[in-house]
């Protein structure tokens, strides 16, 4: 059975020692949910970012990548303290995943399930977490905010006194083509630090669950470029020397990599990194559906009208949707003035609205069109 493996190290302490606990963290659910999520943010967030260096063109070799950008990859350990059960087990533990430097001032990006388990349910955050360079020097971060649905980011700070702060050049993830060479810098399984390796974008647009939350990520990026637990986190670099996406996670039946990985593309990363950094929080719209989308084939299964669209399988408690009188069976072919032919035109819309905006959607019903009204909601944090 194929797995969505999250690649994040966990090392258990106290009365566990220091096991090395192998996590997989979550089931892919292929299913149309689609769209982003909100931010779970931590009160006072830095003022907006500077320093993040622009790209100069050229080919650069993986060496060449290397030589220039491997300070710039950290490997991170996160502390979180855990709660003594009756058999005494609990108590601190680390998880170990990768970062990399985007400002002189000390802000690095990771992935938000390195540094808390909140999109698990359980709420829990770092206690303390260390960054740990490849010039050999250390540092003590904190966390300014992180996405742990909508694209599973996290932004953390360094103070920047006293370390060779190498900013990465951030590239245009909507120009990424299949085919071109990648290399990642990370630390798998948490020792071998500063590890690089090289691959192709084996495809993109792919849409991959966000860790345990029941939400999607957008237009990841696929690569057989080797990821293993504790890259999470870690640069795509395209040929540039630009970082293209953060690895998040794997493909895998045995829990190991086999080729498929996948990145937060960096567009949607930058996008969340500077709305954390700026506001301390990202609102994403919702509508509160589940669906798929509508082709020949399900139209023949199902005995539908229509061919095209997004059929509307569950509507979610008391969400915007159910309020509007969107009912399960539906299928929605307009959002607004733009028609819907897949789930995914749905979820892409709302990136462009916010909670509050009103919407027409418009349904085909028992063979009929109907048009309703829907005040988007701002999405939860899980829909489990």
């Amino acid at each position: 059975m194929k797995r969505a493996v999250n690649i994040l190290i966990s090392v258990a302490a106290g009365i566990a020692g220091a096991a090395l606990l192998l996590l997989v963290a979550f089931l892919l659910n292929w299913g149309g949910l689609g769209g982003a999520a909100p931010a779970v943010t931590i009160p006072g967030a830095a003022p907006q970012i500077s320093g993040t260096p622009v790209s100069t063109g050229g080919s650069m070799g993986p060496s060449q990548i290397y030589d220039k950008y491997a300070n710039s990859a950290v490997q991170i350990v996160a502390t979180f303290d855990q709660p003594r059960d009756l058999f005494h087990t609990g108590g601190e533990q680390q998880g170990i995943g990768s970062g990399f430097v985007v400002s002189s001032e000390g802000y690095i990006i990771t992935n938000a399930h390195v540094v808390t388990t909140a999109g698990t349910g359980s709420g829990g955050t770092a206690t303390k977490l260390e960054v740990n360079f490849k010039d050999g020097k250390k540092a003590e971060a904190s966390i300014v905010g992180y996405d742990v649905t909508g694209s599973d980011i996290a932004v953390i700070k360094v103070e920047p006194a006293g370390l060779d702060l190498v900013p990465v050049v951030l590239g245009d993830s909507t120009k990424v083509q299949v085919g071109e060479p990648v290399v990642a810098i990370g630390s798998p399984f948490g020792v071998y630090d500063s590890s690089l390796t090289a691959g192709v974008v084996s495809a993109i647009d792919r849409n991959v669950e966000a860790p345990e939350a029941g939400f999607v990520i957008q237009d990841a990026i696929q690569t057989d470029a080797a990821i293993n637990r504790g890259n999470s986190g870690g640069p795509l670099f395209n040929a540039r020397g630009e970082v293209i996406g953060i690895n998040e996670q794997i493909i895998s039946e045995s829990g190991g990599f086999e080729g498929v990985g996948f990145a937060v593309p960096i567009n949607t990363a930058k996008r969340v990194m500077d709305e954390i950094i700026a506001t301390g929080e990202v609102e994403y719209a919702w509508m509160g559906v589940v669906g798929q989308t509508v082709d020949e084939q399900l139209a023949a299964d199902k005995d539908l009208p229509v061919t095209e669209g997004a059929l509307v399988s569950k509507v979610l408690g008391d969400g915007p949707s159910a309020k509007a009188g969107i009912e399960e069976g539906d299928i929605i072919i307009r959002f607004d003035d733009k028609e819907i032919k897949e789930m995914e035109d749905v979820t892409d819309l709302l990136l462009d609205y916010n909670p509050g905006d009103k919407v027409k959607i418009t349904v085909v019903r028992n063979g009929e069109n109907k048009e309703l009204e829907v005040e988007l909601g701002k999405r939860p944090s899980s829909i489990q």
